[in-house]
């Protein structure tokens, strides 16, 4: 229907501004990427581009919301992280968007930081039984350091096509927290 914020041509231009940047996006960083790509890529016009998005990280940013909001829903129990992490890798495994976006994006990305939060806390329990550290910074550090470990086994997962099954890399990680 016309004038439908949601209508069926609404979506689909969407849908082709989307695409269009994930493209891009395999060829140079976001920070290169200009709207007049985008709408080349995407076969639209700037006005249309300019209907829906302010500029190219706004487009970024929508499309890394909306995975983020997907896989926020597959999270659970934090203490048991392999009922949950190997289905949000899948997800992963199977969008485009992203692995083109946690590539891109990897020290402020949404979509990593969902699938560590659940972690956070538990990990740090761990980390202080299993160092005697009590220090809230100090396991801070510790836990930096396990997200670095972990955002770096997810994103070389990704970069090499993913070939190892989610449940192989969600094993790494929970054996890495004391988790599985």
């Amino acid at each position: 229907m016309v004038g439908v914020k949601n209508n069926r041509r609404v979506q689909y231009t969407r849908e082709q501004l989307r695409n269009a940047l994930i493209v891009l996006l395999q060829e140079q960083p976001l920070a290169q990427i200009t709207v007049t790509a985008i709408c080349q890529a995407a076969d639209v016009n700037r006005g249309t581009f300019y209907a829906h998005y302010d500029n190219p990280a706004a487009l970024f940013a929508s499309i890394e919301g909306d995975l983020a909001a997907q896989i926020q829903p597959l999270i659970g129990d934090e203490t048991n992280v392999m009922a949950w992490l190997p289905e949000v890798l899948r997800v992963i495994q199977d969008a485009d968007a992203a692995t083109a976006i946690i590539l891109q994006n990897i020290k402020t990305s949404s979509v990593l930081e969902a699938i560590l939060r659940p972690l956070r806390t538990q990990t740090k329990q761990r980390y202080r039984q299993r160092f005697g550290v009590s220090d809230p910074a100090l396991l801070d550090y510790y836990f930096e350091f396990f997200c670095s470990g972990a955002i770096q086994v997810i994103t070389n997962w990704l970069a090499r096509g993913a070939q190892e099954s989610p449940e192989t890399i969600a094993t790494i990680i929970a054996n890495v927290t004391e988790l599985g």
